[in-house]
């Protein structure tokens, strides 16, 4: 089989990056209402990574394409999450889901197609949210790392 860098590796390997701006605030973006996978959700910007990619300019990379926001990354790598996907389209893949912490230096803010609202909230306001298991778990254990204001 021939090395494909678009091919998706045998392991579904998120990166997902919770933002913070200068007061300390959390972005959360809600997935669209058509997403197959945990529509109107709320999560933090990121995603798949592809074959060969690095895992720091793809994580500042997400968060631009999903948020328009350049991002500097205070903790690179903080917590992961996995588990076997169930019926969706990478039904019985082992899903890994890594977080990393940055702050917001700049950019111009606009959504991708794939979400439908964003909200800057307090660590009390993003628990109170519908969040995605994995972005509930990892806010709840990361929370002596954010920096909260």
């Amino acid at each position: 089989m021939e090395n494909n860098p678009k091919e998706r590796p045998r392991v579904l390997l998120v990166n997902r990056c919770i933002v913070l701006d200068d007061k300390g605030k959390i972005l959360l973006i809600r997935r669209a209402s058509d997403d197959p996978h945990y529509p109107d959700l709320w999560e933090c910007p990121g995603g798949k990574l592809d074959q060969g990619q690095d895992l720091n300019q793809a994580r500042e990379r997400e968060v631009l394409e999903e948020t328009g926001l350049l991002v500097k990354l205070i903790h690179p790598l903080v917590y992961v999450d996995s588990y076997v996907v169930g019926e969706v389209k990478y039904a019985g893949l082992p899903y890994v889901c890594l977080f990393g912490i940055a702050k917001s230096i700049g950019g111009k803010f606009g959504l991708s197609s794939e979400h439908s609202d964003a909200k800057w909230v307090t660590y009390d306001e993003a628990l109170s949210f519908e969040l995605t298991m994995e972005v509930r778990k990892a806010i709840i254990v990361l929370k002596d790392y954010l920096n909260l204001k």
